[in-house]
């Protein structure tokens, strides 16, 4: 039996092992099935009840053991669920009001067509999301990044997939990271809250300038005319940096501690370029290094600046516990 001729909820569960997150179940259908065949491209694009699985992963976007069902998704509490519900709400209610009049002749949208146009609505938050997160965690002074501000940016643009690099290498746990004019308790405040949400310490953002290594998995936009599953709308190519090669290399001692915590792997390479605290004309740039050797590469150079051992105790602490 040849695998398109399986059930659709067979194919949905093959493809969720297959997927790195529920929200790239569709496009990895598309990516493995559609150009096996003229035939195959016909039935993948007919079956419908497959297609509104896909559409329900859009609303989640990492899995729980391994799996993503109905029951098994963290649903939001307190503050989140309230707002979040009036969320939806309030946009059914547009979207009902709102709609315009169809013409008759006018062909319905097919179950894939659907879910394209929502996967790239998801996509289209996802870019707003981090573009306001960004604004707030490395160019505002006067309104610096807060819990608070964080919490608003996720309940304006849920769902949002938390996982998913955009266009420019960015990703949600990695923008937080990397944020300025900010104490370290208030990133790691902002850093517990999306690992809560779901967010993997070891997603990467992709480093653009720092050369060509890595790729993300295709992201699919439809074509104007046909509804076809067309060009590349947000691939991003570059070098892969992580968020506890970030906290390491800044001496954020109890952010790595946290990451560290929640499954952040130690062994997973980077390449950036940070600024010494002892001398802030100079930084110290590193290709594929570890937390550690990055952590290590800036007390040496920290050191060699003059920097006092107070100041140096974050760094010493962060390289203690990637230590151990």
């Amino acid at each position: 039996m040849h695998l398109i001729e399986l059930p659709d909820e067979i194919i949905h569960s093959i493809f969720s092992y297959v997927a790195n997150s529920p929200s790239l179940i569709g496009p990895s259908i598309c990516h493995i099935l559609r150009p096996l065949s003229k035939q195959c491209q016909q039935e993948v694009d007919a079956k419908r009840d497959l297609w509104e699985l896909a559409l329900y992963d859009l609303t989640c976007d990492y899995y729980e053991f391994n799996r993503c069902s109905e029951t098994q998704i963290t649903q939001p509490k307190g503050e989140l669920a309230v707002s979040r519900t009036y969320q939806s709400s309030k946009r059914a209610r547009t979207s009902q009001s709102s709609s315009p009049r169809r013409s008759g002749r006018l062909r319905p949208a097919t179950a894939k067509e659907k879910y394209i146009h929502h996967y790239n609505l998801l996509l289209s938050r996802n870019e707003s999301a981090l573009l306001d997160l960004q604004e707030l965690a490395v160019h505002s002074s006067q309104k610096p990044l807060s819990l608070k501000m964080l919490k608003r940016v996720v309940i304006e643009y849920a769902p949002i997939a938390i996982n998913r690099r955009v266009r420019t290498g960015g990703t949600f746990l990695v923008e937080i990271v990397r944020a300025r004019y900010v104490q370290e308790r208030v990133i790691l405040k902002c850093i517990k809250f999306l690992i809560e949400q779901g967010a993997d310490p070891n997603v990467p953002s992709a480093e653009i300038g720092l050369g060509s290594t890595t790729t993300i998995a295709p992201v699919y936009e439809t074509s104007a005319a046909s509804g076809e599953v067309g060009t590349c709308l947000s691939s991003t190519t570059g070098r892969e940096l992580y968020p506890l090669i970030i906290a390491a290399a800044r001496g954020m001692s109890t952010v790595v501690k946290y990451l560290l915590s929640v499954g952040a792997n130690t062994n997973l390479r980077g390449s950036s370029q940070f600024r010494l605290y002892s001398n802030r004309r100079k930084s110290v740039k590193g290709v594929d290094l570890t937390a550690l050797e990055f952590a290590t590469k800036m007390r040496d150079s920290e050191l060699e600046n003059g920097i006092s051992r107070e100041d140096l105790k974050g760094l010493l602490k962060t390289i203690s516990s990637l230590g151990d």
